[in-house]
């Protein structure tokens, strides 16, 4: 893992925005390639910050992924056929109908490829596979009632079913989905104007989610300012908070993120290769500070970049052998620049630990030529 002492760098202006979450629960084997990954990008493109819980991937800590449902304005449950059998959905479930029923959040239910009337009545076999699960945990009555609960009272509610034989297109029914999705936040951004103004005429506020501008690229790359990237609960100042530092002799300043305390890390970003040099190589790395003061990580650090094609390039660091109280430079991997357009991905996460992290400084990230 390359990580090297940086100096300050040129910056671009923060944008400034208001998050509105959307969580979604699903069981991934149940859902079609492609399906999940394409709803995700709409939504994003739709201004609407959606949250994956993608623990089959990454091992999030389930308490962590309640503060995720809790901290949303919306949850979609994706019900597919299996769903029944991954006690994991069932939790995250429950945690969304306790949310939902102290008015919170909005839950949404998709019935994909299944059909309504199974998961209402717990029949077919969405009915087996629950009745299964029971039977493999015989002692555990008192999540049982609470699984049977939070499905009755979820899958009643308003939803979206895609049939297994319709005619309608997952391109569709998703842009049927983020209709919905857009509709409810109207009405929650609406309730909680008339909550602030009793009694007065209401001016209702469209939910506006976080739509970063993408830093402009040139042929030697182009620099993301803290603001440009997805640092998750930056919004909620428990965990994050944003510091202005002096970065010249000058007087100028840049704004920094300062973690304060987190379960989980993950600051992400993607960058348009339209401008760059088409067969130049470039390296994105993140610009962050480890202080001195910062709480034991229990588990390595991962850095990811994901080209089109291209298999996922990914390393594990631990925080504390790097260099303490100066900003440094980690790589998240290397690329080459094609002749077509195409997006790169890159992340920075730690999903596992047991206790609340602290003491790391995120300025930003750099996309540059290789020499």
């Amino acid at each position: 893992m390359a990580a090297s002492s940086s100096s300050s760098s040129p910056v671009v202006a923060p944008t400034t925005s208001t998050e509105n979450q959307v969580f979604i629960s699903f069981r991934g084997a149940d859902i079609r390639d492609g399906f999940l990954d394409y709803l995700v990008h709409e939504m994003q493109d739709a201004g609407i910050n959606v949250f994956i819980d993608d623990h089959e991937v990454r091992g999030i800590d389930l308490d962590n992924l309640f503060v995720r449902i809790e901290e949303s304005e919306v949850a979609i449950v994706i019900f597919s056929e299996k769903y029944t059998t991954s006690k994991w959905c069932l939790n995250e479930l429950v945690k969304i109908d306790e949310c939902a029923a102290k008015n919170t959040l909005m839950a949404i239910p998709v019935f994909y490829k299944v059909e309504p009337s199974e998961v209402k009545d717990i029949e077919g076999n969405f009915g087996i596979h629950f009745r299964a699960l029971k039977r493999n945990n015989p002692y555990d009555t008192v999540n049982v009632q609470k699984w049977e609960k939070a499905i009755a009272s979820i899958s009643v509610k308003t939803g979206m079913p895609l049939s297994e034989h319709g005619r309608i297109t997952d391109r569709n029914f998703i842009t049927s989905m983020i209709v919905e999705v857009k509709r409810s936040l109207e009405h929650i951004a609406k309730k909680a104007n008339q909550r602030k103004l009793p009694g007065a005429i209401q001016v209702v506020q469209q939910p506006v989610s976080i739509q970063r501008q993408q830093p402009k690229a040139n042929s030697q790359g182009c620099i993301f300012n803290v603001k440009d990237l997805k640092i998750s609960g930056s919004h909620n100042p428990r965990y994050w908070t944003f510091e202005s530092i002096s970065e010249s002799p000058n007087g100028g300043t840049i704004e920094v993120a300062k973690m304060k305390r987190c379960y989980y890390l993950e600051v992400s970003g993607k960058v348009d290769t339209k401008q760059l040099t088409s067969g130049s190589r470039y390296e994105v790395v993140f610009e962050v500070k480890v202080e001195d003061t910062m709480s034991r990580w229990d588990n390595p650090v991962t850095v990811q970049l994901m080209v089109p094609d291209k298999d996922l390039q990914e390393q594990e660091l631990q925080f504390v052998d790097l260099i303490q109280n100066e900003w440094i430079y980690i790589q998240a991997g290397v690329f080459e620049a094609q002749p077509h357009k195409e997006k790169i991905a890159f992340y920075l996460y730690q999903h596992r630990s047991n206790v609340r992290m602290t003491g790391l400084l995120v300025k930003g990230a750099i996309v540059r030529l290789m020499e």
